[in-house]
C-alpha cells in the first residue's frame, strides 16, 4: 500500500484532464504532474486517498518522445501552465481525448459524433491579448512603498513573483513595465485606510490599443476595438472577451456554420455577453434575436453592437436563470436556437429544467469546462429529451489544462406533443 513520502517507478500511459499523468500500477492509480506519456519516471507519494494516490516528480528516468523544454523559467513553480514540456501536438491530442473521456465517463455518452472541426492554436505562445496579475501587500524600501505583481503557485497558495508571462502577447510585457513604473502604481501602493494594493490588468486589443489598470476598471478607459471575423464588436474593460482572438473566430464561425441553415425564427443568446454570437449569426431566416446577460456595461456593448450589424434585437439585464425561465415559452420551440456559454460552473439547475420543459428544437453549448458541460449534456439528453449531434474543441488556452467546446444538440420530438 502507499503512504506518503513512498518511492517508486512508474510509467506514465495517460494525461488525465488537469494535465497530471496517469500512472496505473499494483497498488493503484497514482496521478504525477509534468509527466508525458510514455515517461518512466522516479516518484515520490504525496497524498494517499482510498482510490488513488497522488505523486511528485523526482526524476524522468526515460523521456517520452513528445517532451520538450518548458520556455518560461517559472514552469513547475507558477500554477498557470501544465503543458510546457511537452510539444504542442502532443499537448492538443491529450486534451482531445480528455474531453471525449469526460463525455463517457461523467455524461455518460456510449456513442459520440466526431470532433470536428478540432481546431489547435496557431502560436502555443504569445497568444493573450489579456493579463492579470494578483498584488502583494506593499513594501518599504529606500523610503519608498513597493508592490510585486505575480501569480499563484501550483499549490494555489504561495505568491510568485513575476515579471514577464510568456503567454501574453509580447507588447504587454512592456506594458507590465510601463504600469510599474507609473503614477497610478503608486496609488495602488499607498491605499488609504492600510488598504491592500489591489491587481494589475493588462490589456491589448484588436486595434492595438494598450490599456492598464488596477483593481477594476476606472472610468478612464474607453471601450476597447476588437474584431473577430471582420465583424467589429465595441467591449467595455471589464466585461467577457475571449483571450485568444485568432482561435475564437474559429469557434465563433463554426457555431455560425452548423447554424446558418436551419429552419430559424428565433436565436435566444444566453450569457450573452457583448453579443459575440447575437452578431455572428448569419442564419437568413431569424426575425428576432434575445439577449440575456447581466452585467450592465456588457449589455450597452451588445445593444451598439447589434445596431452597427442591422440587427433588431431584444436585450435583458438579468442573470440567465432569472430570466430564461419567464422568457423562453413564448418563442416558438420548433423554429428557436438557444445558445449557452455559460461561466465555468456551467448552468444553472433552472436553466436546465427550463430547456428541458420548454424544448427549443437546437441548442448550442459553448463551454471552456468539460466536466461541467459533461454534467449538462447529460441532464439535457437524459431520457431522450435531445440528442448530441455536433462537438468540437478549439484550443483556446496552450500551455495550460484548459480548452474550448462547442457542441449542438438536437431536440427528439416530445410524446406529449
Amino acid at each position: 500500500m502507499f503512504s506518503p513520502g513512498f518511492q517508486l517507478t512508474v510509467t506514465i500511459d495517460d494525461l488525465a484532464f488537469g494535465g497530471e499523468g496517469v500512472a496505473r500500477t499494483a497498488e493503484g492509480i497514482v496521478f504525477v504532474p509534468y509527466t508525458a506519456i510514455g515517461d518512466e519516471a522516479l516518484v515520490e507519494i504525496t497524498m494517499v486517498r482510498k482510490n488513488f494516490a497522488k505523486g511528485k516528480l523526482l526524476k524522468v528516468i526515460t523521456p517520452a518522445p513528445g517532451r520538450t523544454e518548458p520556455l518560461c523559467p517559472h514552469f513547475g513553480i507558477c500554477g498557470g501552465c501544465q503543458y510546457q514540456h511537452l510539444d504542442y501536438p502532443v499537448e492538443f491530442a491529450a486534451k482531445q481525448k480528455q474531453l471525449l473521456d469526460i463525455l463517457k465517463r461523467i455524461g455518460r455518452f456510449e456513442e459520440l459524433p466526431p470532433v470536428q472541426p478540432a481546431c489547435r492554436a496557431a502560436a502555443p505562445y504569445g497568444y493573450r491579448n489579456k493579463l492579470r496579475f494578483e498584488a502583494r501587500p506593499a513594501r518599504a524600501e529606500n523610503g519608498r512603498k513597493y508592490v510585486d505583481y505575480g501569480y499563484l503557485q501550483n499549490d494555489n497558495k504561495s505568491f510568485l513573483k513575476v515579471t514577464h508571462c510568456p503567454l501574453g502577447r509580447p507588447e504587454l510585457g512592456k506594458l507590465l513595465h510601463k504600469a510599474i513604473d507609473s503614477q497610478w502604481n503608486q496609488h495602488n501602493a499607498h491605499r488609504k485606510d492600510n488598504q491592500a494594493p489591489t491587481a494589475l490588468t493588462l490589456r491589448i486589443d484588436s486595434s492595438g490599443d494598450e490599456e492598464f489598470y488596477f483593481g477594476f476598471a476606472p472610468g478612464r478607459i474607453s471601450w476597447l476595438n476588437e474584431r473577430l471575423n471582420d465583424i467589429a464588436y465595441k467591449v467595455p474593460a471589464e466585461a467577457f472577451w475571449q483571450i485568444n482572438p485568432p482561435v475564437a473566430e474559429q469557434l465563433v464561425k463554426t457555431v455560425d456554420q452548423w447554424t446558418c441553415g436551419l429552419p430559424l425564427t428565433s436565436l435566444v443568446d444566453a450569457y450573452a455577453g457583448v453579443g459575440t454570437f447575437s452578431c455572428a449569426i448569419t442564419n437568413p431566416h431569424l426575425v428576432e434575436r434575445l439577449l440575456i446577460e447581466s452585467f450592465r456595461q456588457a449589455t450597452e456593448a451588445a445593444q451598439y453592437n447589434l445596431q452597427q450589424r442591422g440587427y433588431a434585437c431584444q436585450i435583458v439585464a438579468e442573470t440567465t436563470e432569472r430570466a430564461l425561465p419567464r422568457l423562453l415559452p413564448k418563442y416558438p420551440p420548433s423554429t428557436t436556437l438557444v445558445i449557452l456559454d455559460p461561466p465555468r460552473t456551467g448552468c444553472q439547475g433552472k436553466v436546465l429544467k427550463t430547456l428541458r420543459n420548454v424544448r427549443p428544437s437546437y441548442l448550442a453549448y459553448v463551454s471552456c469546462n468539460p466536466a461541467t458541460l459533461a454534467r449538462d449534456l447529460k441532464a439535457l439528453c437524459e431520457d431522450g429529451a435531445y440528442r448530441l449531434e455536433r462537438l468540437a474543441v478549439f484550443d483556446m488556452f496552450p500551455r495550460t489544462a484548459h480548452f474550448e467546446t462547442a457542441t449542438l444538440l438536437v431536440a427528439n420530438p416530445s410524446p406529449n406533443r
